[in-house]
């Protein structure tokens, strides 16, 4: 088909992986022709248009969710029902930075779409979002956030940091497409601590009590991220089956999409 309507009629539901300024119309679309949406990080290029995908679904009798892969896996689990061993939580580490493979043509003059903020795209709604999402799932809202990015001429989101204040503990965000990260991830407590690396394709996850031995939780050899999106899928079909959106996580994609807006228009 060539045609939107033509496909709608085709399917029972719908995988929104345009770039993120299309999502908003794409997915009510599908949405008003009653179909389930799966729409890829971030669901939308504002928590207005967020908002308004999930208020259509909920009014249309239908699922939307935002397709964050890593929160949906068994290791994200693991983690956040780890978290009770570092007892009280007092600081918290979560970096995603990577040097796209679009960035040396960008430096040679060409904009690809990776870098275009005409798309709705930046550094923190395509990267940071892996570090934002399982920080708010995992630690709650917030009560007081402030950070800074890096921008390139083009008006082009490309870094930044971010830090999340709870009452007694911190959590450090830091995201990039121009700088390729090197240190690990680390959520310490009172009692102990958790380090892993990549949040979005986790290969470990290590225990390190106050006093005692390092004991790994968690280890696999690195893997495409395709090898990890059937989580996602599944959570999606879970919800299609049961006829609702599960508001945790429609919540988590509203309130992310809010910090973004507010840390873009610092």
């Amino acid at each position: 088909v060539d045609d939107l309507d033509a496909l709608f009629d085709q399917v029972d539901a719908v995988y929104v992986a345009s770039p993120i300024a299309a999502h908003h119309d794409q997915a009510i679309r599908a949405i008003e022709a009653g179909r389930h949406v799966l729409v890829e990080k971030t669901m939308g290029a504002s928590a207005d248009e967020v908002h308004a995908i999930l208020a259509s679904a909920r009014g249309n009798d239908v699922v939307a969710m935002e397709a964050m892969r890593a929160v949906h896996t068994p290791v994200h689990r693991l983690i956040r029902e780890a978290l009770p061993r570092l007892g009280t939580l007092r600081h918290a580490r979560i970096d995603k930075l990577q040097y796209s493979s679009r960035y040396d043509a960008f430096r040679r003059g060409e904009v690809a779409n990776a870098f275009d903020p005409g798309l709705g795209n930046s550094a923190i709604a395509d990267i940071g979002v892996y570090c934002l999402q399982p920080a708010l799932d995992w630690f709650g809202r917030p009560r007081a956030v402030t950070g800074g990015s890096v921008w390139l001429a083009n008006g082009f989101e490309a870094g930044g940091s971010m830090t999340l204040a709870q009452d007694g503990f911190v959590a450090g965000l830091s995201w990039s497409k121009i700088a390729q990260g090197v240190a690990p991830c680390a959520i310490h407590g009172e009692d102990g601590a958790l380090s892993f690396d990549d949040p979005a394709d986790l290969t470990y996850v290590r225990w390190h009590p106050r006093n005692g031995e390092i004991e790994t939780l968690w280890e696999q050899a690195p893997a495409s991220p395709a090898a990890s999106m059937h989580h996602e899928v599944n959570a999606f079909a879970d919800q299609v089956e049961a006829g609702a959106l599960d508001e945790h996580w429609a919540q988590v994609s509203v309130l992310s999409r809010t910090l973004m807006d507010a840390h873009l228009a610092r």
